[in-house]
């Protein structure tokens, strides 16, 4: 029961919300009742409700759609900053099960990836776009562009449920070594919203990756946008100091 007191109403709407989520009776998925129901339940203006409901989305235990209503958000996906593996490798090892919604595949113009590719930007490279999907559910776009030796060998292959990583390295015989990755903050505009299935103007991680092999050749760079609802990037840092003869980097350098 909400009572008037030195705490916030909205603090103990959003506490009584949070005790639901804790408790079963609200689960991952479900659709958080209206806020006009709300507003009865509770006998609460439509400004503390806001506040209550605002406040679990920034926690991530809430998410909106857009003309649909509020849900509970599901369990965020840990991600390790420090080991360079792919997405199908990463959510399995997490205990979720990786997919792919739709492929597109064709050559185009290297232009803006023509510098991560190392070619020139008139020559021509196989460009890869796929929704991935964890549990059946769309949580990144990813574009991956390689250079014309290895395309044509991967535009063959079927790359509608197999991993991107498991094709170079188990049929082509790739050695993937390491990877530079730059991780920023982006927007879901029109339709990139519409393929993740969240409002427009929705933060999305933006992750770049260009990857090499042992003999530091590049071997693809990709540009994926993640739900940031649904994703968690943690690794351990560690202070410059002598004893650390050489410190971990987490991020490469800035372009």
């Amino acid at each position: 029961m909400i009572l008037p007191g030195r705490t916030p109403l909205h603090i103990q709407l959003a506490d009584i919300i949070r005790s639901q989520i804790e408790s079963g009776v609200f689960n991952a998925g479900d659709q958080l009742p209206t806020e006009m129901e709300l507003m009865k339940q509770h006998q609460l203006s439509s400004s503390t409700v806001r506040q209550a409901v605002l406040a679990l989305v920034g926690e991530g235990l809430l998410y909106r759609r857009a003309g649909k209503g509020t849900f509970v958000a599901k369990c965020h996906i840990d991600q390790d900053l420090l080991t360079f593996s792919g997405f199908s490798e990463e959510a399995v090892a997490r205990g979720f099960r990786p997919g792919t919604r739709r492929v597109t595949a064709d050559w185009r113009p290297a232009d803006a990836v023509a510098a991560a590719l190392n070619v020139p930007t008139d020559e021509s490279v196989l460009t890869i776009e796929r929704l991935r999907t964890i549990d059946d559910e769309v949580v990144a776009v990813e574009t991956v562009s390689l250079a014309a030796a290895i395309g044509r060998q991967i535009e063959k292959l079927d790359l509608a449920d197999t991993s991107l990583t498991e094709i170079l390295e188990r049929q082509l015989g790739v050695t993937l070594a390491r990877a530079r990755q730059e991780i920023r903050a982006g927007t879901a505009r029109a339709k990139l919203a519409k393929a993740l299935d969240v409002s427009s103007g929705t933060a999305v991680l933006q992750i770049d990756r260009t990857a090499f092999d042992t003999i530091d050749r590049v071997i693809y760079f990709s540009s994926s946008s993640f739900r940031a609802d649904r994703y968690i990037y943690t690794g351990w840092i560690e202070r410059k100091s002598a004893s650390i003869a050489q410190p971990r980097q987490l991020i490469g350098r800035s372009r």
